[in-house]
Parts: C-alpha cells; sequence; structure tokens
C-alpha cells in the first residue's frame, strides 16, 4: 500500500477511533465522532491532513457501498408501490423548498441561477446520515422513518439533472431542457442495463460462485458488484451513488441479500468513516468569525425554515403530527449532494467564494448537528411541537404505556405476523392476558380497528419493552424472524435482572445458540415443524400416540440433534441458506479398495479428532451406528459422516487419502 493511501487512513482511524469511542461513552452516534475527526485534522484544524484525491476516492466509495445496500432493503414492487410518497412528497419537498429559499436569494440580490442552485442545494439532505442513524435506531419502517426515506430517494434522483445542469447554466446556454432530458434518458438506460444483467447474467453467475462455498470469492463478487453498478452509472454521466442503490435494488430480490449484505457491511462502514472524516476536513473554521451571519443564515434555513416548510406537505398525505415533526427533524440539515452542487457551482464560476463558503460551512454545521437531532427526534417533537395536543401526538412509548397501564401477569408478543396473531388468539382463549407489539402500521391499524391488544411500537427498544410492563409480565414471546432482533429483544429484557420465561421463534439453526445465550428458550420452526410432520405421519400409521410423543420429546431432549444435521443440496441458492443456517450436514463416502481406511478401524482414523462424527455404516442391507462398530472397515462399506463442510472435507481427504 502506498503511503499517499496508508497515511489518511492511518490518522482518521487513529483519530477516529478516539473520537467514536467518546462519542459511544455518551451515547452520541459516531458520525459525530467521524465528522469532528475531519474538522480536527483537517486544513483548518491541525492540519495534518488534506483534503486530497485518495481522500475523496476512499469517500465516494463509502457512499456507493451505503447506497448499494440500501438499495438490498428496497424491492421494485415495493418502490413503484410507494410512488406516492417518493414522487408525490419527495417531489413536493424538493420542488417548494427550493423555490422558497430561491425567491428568499433573489431578494437578496443573487442572481436567478445562483437562487436556483443554492435553492436546490438546500432543499438537500443527507442520505448517508440520515439512513444510518434512523436504520441503527430501527426507526426506518416507522411512519417517519418511511416518509423520510422516500423523500431522500427522491432528492439523490432530483439531483442528478441538477448537476448535469450546472456546466450548462455556467455557459448561459439555452440548451438546458435537451441535456435534462438526456439525462433522464441515460437514467432509464443506465436501470435497463442492470434489469437485464440482473435477470440474465447474475444469477447463474452468484449460483456458480455458491457452489464453491468461498466466502472469500462471495465477498469479493458483491464489491465488485456494487462498484461496477457504480462505475457503469458514472460512465453514462451519472452519478455512481444512483448506479449502486439501482444494483442493489435488483439484487434485494434474491435469496443472497443477506448474505451480501453481510459481506458488504466491514466495508461499507470503514468507506463511511472516511466519507464523513472528508466533509468535516471541508470546515473552514475562518468563515465563521468573517462571514458569521452569513453562516447563521443557512442554519437557520436548514434546521428551522426546513422542517416548517415540509411538515405541511407530510400532513397534507394524512400522517399525524408526531410523524410530520419527527420526518421534518430527520431531514433537517444539508447533504453531500448540497455539498457537490455548491462545490460544482463554485468550480464553474456560477457562485463566488463569498457566497459559496457560508453556504459550506452552514451545510457541514447542520450535519454535525443532525445525528443528534435524529437520535432525539422524538423527544424534541414531544417537547417543542407536540405537547398536549391529543392522543395522536404522543410518542410511542407514552401510547403503550397508557395502554399497558392497567396490564399485570400479561404475555408481551414481539410481532404480530400469523404466528404472533395466532398465539395471542390462543392466549385469550385460555383467559390469560396478553399484548402485542409491531412495526406494520396498516397491521397494528386494522387490528387496533377490530379490538385486538396490538400497538405500533420496537420492541429492541428499551423504553418500548418497559412501556409495555415488562416488569410485570409473566411472559415475553418472540414471533420475529430477524435473529438479530431478537437477541437484542432478549438482552435488553435480561438487563432489567428479571428471570420471567421468553420464547424465541429461530428460523435460522445459527442463530440459536447466541439466543440461548442471551437467555431465551429457543423455538426452532423449522425444526419443529419436521418433528409435528413425521408425528402425524407415524400416527396415521397406527402407531401409539403416547409412543410418537415419547419418540419426539426424546428428540427434544437432544436439542433435535438428530435433525440439525442432514444431506444438503449440491448447489444454488439453497444450499447457501441451508450451509449458513444448518452448518452441519451429513455425508456419504464409498470405500473402494484403494482408499486409505480400508482395512482400518474407526479409532484408527480419528475422525472425532477432525470435528466429525461416524454416524452409520452401511455394510450392504446391514446398517450398523459408527458408535457401536467393532471390526475393521472394508471395500464396499458406505461411510455416513456428521459435521461442519470443512471438517467433513478434511475426513474425507483421511479416509481416502490418509494423513
Amino acid at each position: 500500500m502506498e503511503h499517499t493511501v496508508a497515511l489518511p487512513l492511518i490518522i482518521v482511524l487513529a483519530v477516529g477511533t478516539a473520537l467514536v469511542a467518546l462519542c459511544q461513552r455518551f451515547g452520541l452516534s459516531p458520525i459525530i465522532g467521524y465528522l469532528a475527526t475531519g474538522v480536527l485534522v483537517g486544513p483548518s484544524g491541525a492540519g495534518w491532513l488534506a483534503d486530497g484525491p485518495t481522500t475523496r476516492l476512499l469517500a465516494e466509495l463509502g457512499v456507493v457501498l451505503l447506497m448499494f445496500t440500501i438499495g438490498l432493503e428496497f424491492s421494485l414492487p415495493r418502490l413503484l408501490g410507494a410512488k406516492r410518497l417518493v414522487l408525490g412528497l419527495g417531489g413536493a419537498q424538493v420542488v417548494v423548498t427550493a423555490a422558497l429559499f430561491g425567491l428568499t436569494g433573489m431578494a437578496l440580490g443573487l442572481t436567478p441561477t445562483q437562487a436556483f442552485l443554492i435553492g436546490v442545494a438546500l432543499a438537500l439532505s443527507s442520505t448517508a446520515i440520515v439512513l444510518k442513524q434512523l436504520g441503527e435506531q430501527m426507526e426506518l419502517p416507522a411512519p417517519h422513518g418511511r416518509v423520510a426515506t422516500a423523500i431522500l430517494l427522491f432528492q439523490d434522483i432530483a439531483a442528478v439533472p441538477v448537476l448535469v445542469a450546472i456546466p450548462i447554466l455556467a455557459t448561459e446556454s439555452v440548451q438546458l431542457g435537451g441535456a435534462l432530458a438526456l439525462s433522464l434518458g441515460k437514467v432509464l438506460l443506465v436501470f435497463l442495463g442492470l434489469v437485464l444483467v440482473g435477470r440474465w447474467v447474475l444469477p447463474p453467475v452468484l449460483h456458480w460462485v455458491a457452489s464453491t462455498r468461498s466466502l472469500e470469492l462471495f465477498m469479493l463478487m458483491a464489491l465488485l458488484m456494487a462498484v461496477a453498478a457504480a462505475g457503469l452509472s458514472t460512465l453514462a454521466g451519472l452519478s455512481p451513488t444512483l448506479g449502486a442503490f439501482m444494483a442493489g435494488m435488483l439484487l434485494g430480490e434474491t435469496l443472497f441479500r443477506h448474505q451480501i449484505e453481510a459481506d458488504i457491511r466491514p466495508f461499507r462502514d470503514l468507506m463511511l468513516g472516511v466519507f464523513f472524516a472528508s466533509i468535516g476536513m471541508q470546515v473552514n473554521l475562518e468563515v465563521l468569525a468573517t462571514q458569521p451571519g452569513a453562516v447563521a443564515l443557512t442554519l437557520l434555513a436548514l434546521v428551522v425554515a426546513k422542517p416548517l416548510i415540509l411538515v405541511p406537505l407530510v400532513r397534507a398525505l394524512r400522517h399525524t403530527k408526531t410523524d410530520a415533526w419527527r420526518s421534518a427533524i430527520s431531514l433537517a440539515q444539508g447533504g453531500e449532494f448540497g455539498l457537490l452542487v455548491v462545490a460544482t457551482a463554485l468550480g464553474l464560476g456560477v457562485i463566488n467564494t463569498q457566497i459559496a463558503q457560508p453556504l459550506l460551512a452552514g451545510i457541514i454545521l447542520s450535519m454535525l448537528a443532525a445525528p443528534v437531532m435524529l437520535r432525539f427526534n422524538q423527544p424534541l417533537t414531544v417537547k417543542l411541537f407536540c405537547r398536549g395536543r391529543g392522543d395522536e401526538t404522543l410518542p410511542a412509548e407514552a401510547c403503550i404505556a397508557a395502554a399497558s397501564r392497567d396490564l399485570g401477569q400479561h404475555v408481551i408478543i414481539c410481532g404480530y405476523g400469523r404466528l404472533g396473531q395466532n398465539l395471542l388468539r390462543m392466549l385469550t382463549d385460555e383467559g390469560i392476558a396478553a399484548t402485542a407489539l409491531d412495526l406494520d402500521p396498516e397491521r397494528v391499524r386494522q387490528a387496533a380497528a377490530a379490538g385486538e391488544p396490538v400497538m405500533y411500537g420496537n420492541a429492541a427498544q428499551p423504553g418500548v419493552l418497559r412501556a409495555a410492563g415488562i416488569e410485570r409480565a409473566c411472559a415475553l414471546a418472540i414471533t420475529l424472524g430477524d435473529a438479530a432482533v431478537a437477541e437484542r429483544i432478549v438482552g435488553h429484557a435480561r438487563s432489567l435482572g428479571l428471570e420471567l420465561p421468553i420464547l424465541a421463534l429461530s428460523t435460522q439453526g445459527r442463530h440459536d445458540e447466541a439466543l440461548i445465550t442471551a437467555g431465551a428458550t429457543v423455538f426452532p420452526e423449522g425444526l419443529e415443524s419436521s418433528l409435528a410432520f413425521a408425528g402425524q405421519m407415524l400416527v396415521m400409521l397406527d402407531i401409539a400416540p403416547s409412543q410418537v410423543e415419547a419418540r419426539l420429546n426424546e428428540i427434544r431432549a437432544q436439542d433435535y440433534a438428530p435433525l440439525r444435521a442432514f444431506f444438503h443440496s449440491a448447489e444454488g441458492e439453497q444450499s447457501t441458506v441451508q450451509a449458513l443456517d444448518y452448518p452441519e450436514q451429513n455425508r456419504s463416502v464409498l470405500l473402494t479398495e484403494g482408499h486409505f481406511a480400508n482395512g482400518r478401524s474407526a479409532q484408527e482414523l480419528g475422525l472425532e479428532q477432525l470435528g466429525v462424527a461416524l454416524v452409520d455404516v452401511r455394510r450392504g442391507a446391514i446398517r450398523v451406528p459408527g458408535r457401536l462398530l467393532d471390526n475393521r472397515l472394508r471395500a464396499g462399506d458406505v461411510l455416513v459422516l456428521n459435521g461442519e463442510n470443512e471438517a467433513v472435507e478434511r475426513a474425507i481427504a483421511r479416509l481416502t487419502e490418509g494423513g
């Protein structure tokens, strides 16, 4: 690694580690630590690091990977279904905000072109900060999170034609309409190209990569897809982040989505740290002394005026006051595209330094404040805007607490899907009090209208669990399919010192141990379904129900061990899912005359030392359990091995070749 690359990374990582640790100590977002790092080490601070091309390249890569992972969480049908929010609300926010700010700029003496560009720059918010912070707070599925995401998506799309238009405005060309139409045409062509590649090229490639069972190869493939999509978009003269988002959105429809996201995340987080540090480097501290009024005016426009413009637009779509204000506070900052618009206009001479520097300083300072405002968007909304205005304005925790005030010795159900609904119904039929929490607003609305004790709330937040009366509850049921969220809920409950029983659904076997360690009893859906199915068949074959139940209980007492290992499929998406969820598998090996194991005992082979169990040995029509085999193996024996894939491969090598 050249020192030009190593030095920025070392400095950012060293200073960033200290400041991020400090932020974590006080419960603040790591983003603040990275932004502060840039200010401290940048030209206006200690001067240890300049905002050079290497830093900008690493920073851009971070935003590309972020947009790619965001795209993975979207689906095209969902996106098209949300056109009312994306096109309607997002379009209204950009147009109305840019127009009002632009008119204000003209009143202050700016030219129409300058006013237009500044209005657009101030209308844009930070996709990187907002989505990362709301994602960490698990607020993206909430109504205000969905509103913010939709508006940010439209802002990113709208930034493309604006950036295309700046060079045209700089030359005072009259071909603006044609250039914009060309830009939109490029967007459509890039999207169609990615659709064709995603449908006809990527599936067989991903199947082949998955069949190699190489985590390194899969990781490289994930990085290649993100960077290649960004590169294709750049070649077409568009934003690289737009191409990365589209590629992620297309791949989000496959079963590889979660693995791709897991592989990308470490690189994304590191590069995003560099991105936020590079933003901090652009702060010119001298502007705060020379033009404080202009900086303050920019801050007021972003932090105060922009939310005031957005609230009535959100309310027009029949969102509550609380959701409208939380959305507005979430977007009360400038963004990376706004910085790019100002910097591009400055570089082309559309605006001068006297105008640009206060704008850049104000936008960056608003981005520094953004994580704090996002972190406290709910209490800010309640204390400043929605106090004493009825139940609709109460925060989620207050609403839940009010509804759960009279509950005691009840069951709290986290997740109101099919399993959660059936559980609630059966508990109610038995006279057991219960309440459910869910993050699907439409599902909660319909259930509540039907009189069901269901409330909107994120059970992964400790305050929500407390509000639901976790300290008075007799049991906690987690019916969510997300194991990471389930583990977090269990951790919060146990951190309160509660000993109540916790039953957690597990759809992925690899997470069972983590949930058990956290303090939950695990219900393995797939394994239990296998037991129920087999038990029903045995009963239908006239096996005594008591005998069947005894056999099922025997398997449960063994922690489902006989069911956790099975013969996996050879290739494809299903194989990848199986290998991740149930790493142990069964493999059969046919011994021949030339194999090392021929004529040797199972004990001599030392398979257990490799982490592999000899399950069965089939000799003709006879099956002998491996632990009972007391004679030597011979050609024609079929050995059934059990263990994780790599261990089984080593065992097979020993059986066939020795060593």
